[in-house]
């Protein structure tokens, strides 16, 4: 009987181990690629219905349509086509809601009554209208700046070049013991503070936030929302 020489054996082996591992690979890609495809297909359904509401004139139903993607997806391989339209439909949906709401103001100011999307709450409390910075930066989280404005219109702009629009009223409060950051010390260090007025906002996609307001020790507006986040942190503050 012939004998295999050991080297070969082993090379056999070895080539054989390397298939087997090769095919398992191909097989661990193989299975996320369908996983990521499937996805897509789920995503493209909610955009599509999200465009067809836009189209029909239903712009907050299309916003809370487009609630249903995460955006973490949006900045996956293949989801590029996705995430450019996800962003025009909101974009869009977001202008047309703000228009909505500036034309309601006006009527209402028409026939004296105040309680619609724009106002004028903000006339007596010109401090905390302008620019505010995300204090607690971190890469993973959405939030980069805010601008409100005097007719109580919001924008927040985020890390990942989407912005949400939302409307806000601003109202005097004495509420204490609401959790913020010392944010004069350039630190995650907490503290209480005593809020001067409290801002509700209602976004463009039916969600509603509340944020409390106060003045820091170099005299600049600051915004919490007052709750905390990941324990020791507190989890929106801006600084002006």
């Amino acid at each position: 009987m012939k004998k295999i020489p050991v080297l070969l054996s082993l090379f056999t082996v070895v080539t054989l181990g390397l298939a087997g591992c090769g095919s398992s690979q191909a097989s661990q890609s193989a299975s996320s690629s369908s996983k990521n495809q499937s996805k897509i297909s789920e995503d493209e359904g909610v955009i599509k219905t999200a465009r067809n509401l836009n189209e029909d004139g239903h712009y907050q139903d299309s916003n809370k349509a487009l609630n249903g993607i995460q955006i973490t997806d949006l900045s996956k391989r293949g989801f590029g086509s996705l995430k450019a339209e996800y962003f025009q439909i909101q974009k869009s949906n977001d202008a047309f809601l703000l228009k909505q709401g500036k034309k309601q103001n006006q009527a209402a100011a028409n026939n004296g009554s105040s309680n619609m999307a724009t106002n004028d709450s903000f006339s007596n409390y010109s401090k905390f209208v302008g620019d505010y910075s995300f204090y607690n930066y971190d890469s993973k989280r959405p939030q980069s700046d805010l601008v409100i404005d005097s007719d109580g219109t919001v924008v927040q702009e985020n890390n990942d070049g989407s912005s949400y629009h939302g409307v806000a009223t601003i109202s005097a409060t004495n509420q204490s013991g609401i959790l913020s950051y010392d944010v004069t010390s350039g630190t995650n260090d907490t503290k209480s503070i005593n809020a001067n007025v409290k801002i509700d906002v209602t976004w463009s996609n039916g969600e509603n936030e509340t944020y409390y307001g106060y003045t820091s020790y170099d005299g600049g507006a600051v915004l919490t929302d007052g709750k905390s986040y990941k324990g020791d942190l507190v989890n929106e503050v801006w600084v002006q």
